[in-house]
């Protein structure tokens, strides 16, 4: 699934992914009437950790918006240098 994806743009679809799962988890949660908000299940005694993450994961959901699939788009570019100069 990610490989062909650079660093960056695997730890962007990684990253939503896991704010995808948790906000799952939260809105299931609230229906069962329980707290399963699992980044704070492991992060909750770090919360400036914890808040990071957050923002991370913001930060990943905003590239996604903004860009087609991967955020560097260069892995495309070189495949489509090499069929043109071929």
């Amino acid at each position: 699934m990610f490989k062909d994806k650079c660093t960056v743009c695997g730890t962007v679809c990684v990253l939503v992914v896991i704010g995808a799962l948790n906000w799952g988890l939260v809105g299931l949660g609230g229906f069962l009437g329980r707290d399963l908000n699992v980044v704070n299940m492991l992060l909750g005694a770090w919360p400036y950790v914890e808040w990071i993450v957050y923002i991370l994961i913001g930060l990943a959901g905003v590239m996604m918006i903004f860009s087609s699939k991967c955020p560097c788009n260069h892995k495309k570019d070189e495949r489509d240098r090499k069929v043109t100069e071929e």
